[in-house]
């Protein structure tokens, strides 16, 4: 399960001017692979910059500041409650350093957003794709599978069915796809078989009861497992309540479409079936300044482990390509 971002102690030194997401307590998380972001984007001052999951800004704040007041920095999120952080930590930058508005909208909407601003194009896109740290770690939300919590999952949470309605529901034979396919799970289908017993029992009600379930279906595999054994069926669940690979291939066509010639598509992903779609969507579209995907240092993994399977690729549009 991806995590955007990581805890750190506020004032500590991020990157440039201390970029970083704020949770309006206090507390700063900081994007994973921020200078690697930032040097994709190659970002000057006057560009119109689209970062399509703004999250809390944590990459937002830094983009913001390099693009400056004669730039424009736009944000999109689904998530409303996510994205009023996000005003507030470029809001409080203040004295008119940065230009930025937020639209709480899917990135695949980002051509009608920069209508909606007036702009025809943008410069560059940024697409940090997955779940923030910030959404896993608010028990409320029903990410997390160590924090117990309703059975929602939605990134919007004004709209869509929750994870609860969908599985009390989905068929064994659907959810066990599901599983297979999104969470790349081998025990797929044991596993949605006891899901579906639990639910005909009535013991599906929270995010604990539902993680207890899937490591019991899973255990006595043998040997020490490196991951939670439910992280591969919650990531599954996840994409699938909020059709993240469909949003995600929407989203890049969005974003070839909006960018000017020349202009750079940055995305961030968690997992290989993201990365496999980024791969080759910017493969056959874009121009690639490097072949190989820009990954954490050891550093950076140490100190964020959710870190660990992000990986950055950067795309270039053609000339061909202009809308």
């Amino acid at each position: 399960m991806s995590g955007k971002g990581i805890p750190v102690i506020p004032g500590e030194d991020l990157c440039d001017e201390g970029s970083a997401e704020g949770d309006g307590q206090g507390t700063i998380h900081v994007p994973v692979l921020l200078r690697e972001t930032l040097d994709a984007l190659d970002l000057r001052p006057g560009m119109v910059v689209v970062d399509g999951t703004a999250g809390a800004a944590g990459h937002g704040r830094a983009i913001a500041l390099a693009i400056g007041s004669s730039g424009h920095y736009v944000g999109l999120d689904q998530d409303r409650e996510i994205l009023a952080r996000a005003r507030s930590v470029l809001g409080g930058l203040g004295g008119g350093r940065v230009r930025f508005s937020f639209h709480s909208a899917l990135y695949s909407n980002m051509s009608k957003v920069l209508a909606e601003e007036g702009l025809s194009a943008c410069d560059r896109v940024l697409l940090d794709i997955g779940v923030s740290s910030m959404q896993i770690d608010t028990p409320e939300r029903g990410f997390s599978l160590r924090l117990d919590g309703p059975l929602d999952m939605r990134m919007n949470r004004d709209s869509g069915v929750t994870l609860g309605q969908w599985l009390a529901r989905v068929t064994e034979e659907e959810l066990s796809r599901v599983i297979y396919e999104y969470g790349e799970e081998r025990h797929s289908r044991r596993i949605a078989k006891v899901i579906v017993n639990a639910r005909t029992r009535g013991g599906l009600r929270r995010t604990m009861e539902l993680a207890d379930v899937i490591r019991g279906a899973v255990s006595g595999g043998g040997g020490r497992q490196r991951i939670d054994p439910a992280t591969r069926t919650f990531q599954a669940l996840r994409i699938a309540i909020n059709d993240e690979l469909g949003e995600l291939e929407r989203g890049l066509e969005a974003a070839c479409g909006s960018l000017v010639d020349g202009g750079r598509l940055v995305v961030i992903t968690f997992h290989s079936l993201e990365d496999r779609i980024v791969k080759q969507f910017m493969r056959k579209r874009m121009e690639l300044p490097f072949k190989k995907p820009v990954v954490p240092g050891a550093t950076e993994c140490r100190r964020n482990p959710r870190a660990r399977s992000a990986k950055l690729r950067c795309g270039i549009k053609r000339v061909e390509d202009a809308a």
